[in-house]
This record gives structure tokens, sequence and C-alpha cells, in this order.
């Protein structure tokens, strides 16, 4: 039997219990308030810290645009700053947030020393108001939030006054600092000018004028010429030191490497045939877009190897293509190989005969390949007429006449180069042969240069001959001046003018 006490409706203890219950009620419910009236004011006081800061920011941007801020020397000191001015900014959302978490406290004692570095300008001068807000943005204990806004308009907003202070006491200085540092820049800058004018530039060296040389040509012709080659003392590419000897060396070679016309005439039809067979050389040296030197360099293997060896009609195209295709080995960087000139041939020269063809040549030769190039006289000559393009496209046409026209074989390769400068300059009426087109020409005189002259109009008032040649030049990319040449000869030839003598009244 288990004794179970009853509950008396009369007894004390459960109404001490319900008042204890909502006692505690009571105080939880006030802690629970308090909590959320703290959490309220933290979280208005963390607005007016927001606030603050942004207010700040703003103050302290328009500060420093009044503040004249010192030269930054390069680009990587003003990046170094802007990098500087993002991580101050990156640390104040970084504390802004942690005050969101609960702390408080350091939120008020980092904010003004992080807003502090925001007004700092590492490469401006010392500011008196910012070494204050520096030196009072050191971590110290704020009471409260109305402390720190009192702290914020006191200490970092600049006011008007401030301004005048500023510039009052630290500008001047600065800018005092300054105009002496520039004066004193400008005079070294004068002392830099007087000792450069004392030494003379090497242009002035170079363009001083000099009194102009003399020489006496073969025939006793004086003419007076300026050394044109002191321009390019500097450039190791035009071999100033070098390029009289060098000339000369070519002058003698070309006497060596000249084909004898009178030998050429132990082939039966031989001129006929060299026509058709140089208007084809042209065809092939021109689709397979070769350098002007491999067709110049081609022929005169061809007459020199001709000269020495009697050939066959039916082997004077594989004489032709193997002597494009060593000239080809000789003067291209990427030489077509011997299947693209078989194959041009249509069948009439396989690849092993051409390949035979070459050695047999070479060996004739004694592989004596040192041909003086028309266009390396033509070069030199067009130095004295200032590297004029329109000539000079025009003296190509006519130079490459004197190697497909079979009546120049036999005539100096510089001596045909003067002769085209010579017709060109007439063509766009530049006037006389002066001492300097003679000099560089390689003394070459108007009198010598007659009989050529003659020649090569005598060519261009005929019908034409070379199809593939005339084709070439005809283009828009050599200016067609095979067109303009022959129209303008035509033109001479029906007036009835002195090659010779044109352009040349008035002077």
């Amino acid at each position: 039997m288990s004794f179970v006490p009853s509950e008396n409706p009369l007894d004390a203890r459960p109404r001490t219990l319900k008042s204890t219950r909502a006692a505690l009620n009571n105080v939880t419910n006030t802690t629970v308030a308090q909590e959320a009236k703290t959490a309220n004011s933290s979280a208005r006081s963390l607005g007016k810290a927001l606030r603050t800061a942004r207010y700040r920011l703003q103050n302290a941007k328009a500060t420093g645009s009044l503040i004249p801020q010192a030269r930054r020397e390069d680009a990587a000191e003003q990046e170094l700053s802007s990098t500087t001015s993002k991580s101050t900014s990156r640390s104040i959302v970084n504390s802004i947030s942690s005050a969101t978490s609960g702390n408080q406290t350091a939120l008020r004692d980092s904010m003004p020393t992080e807003l502090g570095k925001e007004n700092v300008d590492p490469y401006s001068t010392k500011l008196s108001s910012i070494e204050e807000e520096h030196h009072l943005s050191q971590p110290q204990s704020v009471s409260s939030s109305n402390d720190m806004l009192n702290y914020d308009t006191n200490q970092t907003i600049l006011k008007d006054s401030d301004y005048s202070n500023v510039m009052q006491t630290e500008i001047p200085s600065s800018m005092d600092q300054e105009q002496g540092q520039e004066q004193q820049d400008s005079g070294q800058l004068v002392e830099t000018l007087s000792d450069i004018s004392k030494k003379r530039p090497i242009s002035t060296v170079v363009e001083q004028d000099e009194p102009k040389k003399f020489k006496v040509c073969a025939k006793g012709t004086e003419y007076e010429w300026e050394d044109l080659d002191s321009e390019d003392a500097n450039d190791p590419f035009m071999v100033s030191e070098y390029v009289t000897d060098i000339f000369e060396y070519l002058h003698k070679l070309e006497i060596m490497t000249l084909p004898n016309r009178h030998d050429l005439y132990k082939h039966s039809n031989i001129r006929q045939n060299r026509d058709i067979l140089v208007n084809w050389m042209v065809k092939i040296h021109n689709k397979f877009g070769l350098l002007p030197e491999t067709l110049y360099l081609s022929l005169n293997i061809m007459d020199r190897f001709l000269c020495k060896e009697l050939v066959q009609l039916e082997k004077l195209q594989l004489v032709g293509t193997a002597c494009l295709f060593i000239a080809s080995k000789y003067e291209e960087v990427y030489s077509p190989s011997v299947k693209h000139f078989a194959y041009e041939t249509d069948g009439a020269c396989d690849e092993d005969e051409i390949r035979e063809g070459e050695k047999f040549i070479l060996k004739t030769l004694e592989f004596n390949l040192n041909y003086p190039n028309p266009m390396n006289f033509l070069r030199r000559i067009s130095k004295a007429d200032d590297y004029d393009i329109q000539s000079r496209t025009l003296a190509k046409y006519l130079l490459e006449i004197s190697i497909v026209d079979f009546r120049f074989i036999g005539i100096l390769p510089s001596l045909c180069a003067a002769t085209a400068m010579f017709l060109s300059r007439k063509m766009l009426g530049k006037g006389k042969w002066d001492g300097n087109l003679i000099h560089y020409s390689g003394g070459y005189t108007r009198e010598e240069l007659a009989p050529v002259c003659n020649m090569v109009m005598d060519y261009l008032v005929q019908p034409v001959v070379h199809d593939e040649f005339f084709k070439k030049y005809a283009s828009r990319k050599f200016m067609k001046a095979s067109v303009i040449s022959r129209q303008w000869a035509k033109k001479v030839v029906a007036h009835g003018y002195d090659i010779m003598t044109l352009h040349e009244t008035s002077e």
C-alpha cells in the first residue's frame, strides 16, 4: 500500500510555483528586450559609423583634389599608389564586416586609423592637418558613438579656414622648392646645350661644304663631282670605305667575262634562234618570279658557252634551260627544282639531260661565274640621280633591252647601264648629263653614250620582237615602262629631235 499525497487546492505551493514561473518569464522577456534594444543601438551606431566613414572619404577626396600633388616619376609609382588605395579600402570593408559580427570596439579603434591612411598621399608633401589626424588616429578608447562623431567632425573634415592655412603655410614652401629645382634644371640644360654647341655633330661634319673634286676622263674631258659616298659613312651596309675599289674591280671583270659577238656567227641562223630562245627564257623567268640578276647571269652564261661550243639546233633549248637552272642556284635564295624546269620544256628535256647539261656548261666555263651584273652599275648611277623610282624603273626596261637584243652582245654592261639611265632621264625631262652622273656611271661622257643610245632608240621604234619581254614591262608593276618608252621614242623620231641635246637648250 503506497501513500500518494493528494493535491489540495488550498495548498500554497502551486501558487508559489506559478508566481516563480511568471517572474522568470518577466526576467527573460526583459533580458531579450534589453538585448534587442542593445542590438538596435548597435545597428544605429554602426549605421552612423558607415555614414561617417563615407562622409570622411568624400571630404578626403575633395581635400586631395585641392592639394597640389607632387610629380610622379613614372607609371610604376602610379600603379603602386593605386594598389595602396585599393588595399586601404579593402581593409575598411573588412573592419566594417567584422563589426557586424559583434566586434564594435575593434571597429571604433580601427576605423579612424584606416580612414586616416586613406587621406595620406605617399607622394605629396606632409600637411599639418593630416599629421595631426595621424597622431590622433592612434588606438584609443572611444567611449561612445557620439564621441566618435565629434572626433570625426573636429579632426577629419577640413574646413575653408583649414584650406587657407594650408595654402599659406605648406604649399608656398613646396612651390618654392619646385621652382628652385626647375631653375637648377634649366641652368644645367643651358650648360649642356652650350657644351653640345661647342662639339660639332656628325651630320655637320658630313654635310659641311667641301670643295668639289675634279677629274679628267680618258678622252681629256674635265668635270667636277661631289663625294656622295660620304653620306653613307655611318651605314655599314653601304661599305663606303670600299665602294670605289669594288667598282674598279667590277669594271676590270666585265671585260674578262664579255662574250664576243663574232664567235656566235659559227652557229647557223643564231640571231633569230637566239631571239626565240631568249623570249622563252624571259617567260619562264617571269613565271617563276626570279630576280633580275638571275636572268642577266643566265644569258651571259649562255652567250659565253655558245662562243666556245658549237651546239645543234635541237639542243639549244637544253642549253638555255641548264643556264637558267645554274643562274637560279647562284642568285636565288630558294631555287626552283630541276623538275619544274623539265616540266616547262614540255618534254623536250628531262631531268637527267638538264643535270648533264649543267655539268658540261660549268666545265666548259671552268666554273667561272664572276659576272659583273648590270644591275650593280645601275644602282651605282642611281645614287647620283637621288634614287628616283620613275627614272630607275624606266632604266630597268632599257637596260634589259641590252641582253635580249642580239646587237648588244659585246657591249660593256656598265656602258649599257649608263645609257639606260641617260635615256630614262631624257624621257622625264630631267636635263643634261652632269659631272656626278659621269663620275658614278664609270666616267662615260655624253659622246661615248651616243652610239648606244641610237641603238636603243632604233629598237624602240621597230615592231615588237620579244613578246614576253614587252608584256612583262607593260604591267602596272613596272609602271608600263615598255608602252611609255615606245610611245616617247616614236614621238622623238617623228619630230626629228636630237636625243643627245634634248631638254638641254635652257641650261
